[in-house]
């Protein structure tokens, strides 16, 4: 009978005791550190998604951010990226400016030593060309000779085109000039 209360009492004290002493303090416990990401253009929802080894990525990257402002452009179906050699380090020219179509020539060698943000710029300054006839004189995204930009400030530069705040089209005469230079 003395095993029988001995087992009790030990069974008793086991299971008494305080769970407090086995819990880590609440004040000793560290909160997991919150990942902050800054915004680039690799992480970005919408420009990740270009591809220097699949051009045609820019094209649909381009649709969605027009798209962000209510610009549909499902409906321009002959879209061509075309891989050439380019003079003087060029990257890209659009060569479907005051056309029907899209076409925009690409350097590969040269585009792909470009940073991830000069793709981009690339892409949309020349994309702009093509889809909308968008001159120079708009200045934003459409300046020429501008390599690249800051991420926040070409966010502000894609929004102001896309809402034609800094947008202004090749006029007629100058669309006749352009048909010329690209006439084969």
């Amino acid at each position: 009978m003395k095993k029988c209360y001995l087992i009790f009492l030990l069974l008793l004290f086991a299971c008494s005791a305080d769970p407090v002493d086995s819990e880590v303090p609440v004040d000793a416990v560290e909160p997991d550190p919150v990942e902050v990401v800054v915004p680039d253009y690799d992480n970005d929802p919408i420009y990740s998604k270009g591809r220097p080894n699949l051009l045609n990525s820019y094209w649909d990257v381009f649709k969605e951010s027009a798209a962000l402002y209510d610009i549909d452009l499902s409906h321009i179906e002959d879209v061509q990226f075309i891989s050439t050699d380019l003079p003087d380090n060029v990257a890209g020219r659009a060569n479907g400016s005051c056309e029907d179509y899209v076409r925009i020539l690409i350097d590969e060698t040269t585009f792909r030593n470009l940073d991830t943000g000069e793709q981009i710029f690339l892409m949309y300054h020349e994309l702009g060309h093509d889809v909308f006839n968008a001159s120079h004189d708009g200045g934003g995204l459409m300046a020429p000779n501008i390599r690249s930009i800051e991420y926040n400030l070409f966010q502000t530069e894609v929004s102001d085109f896309f809402t034609k705040v800094d947008f202004i089209e090749w006029t007629d005469e100058e669309c006749e000039i352009i048909r010329g230079l690209t006439d084969d």
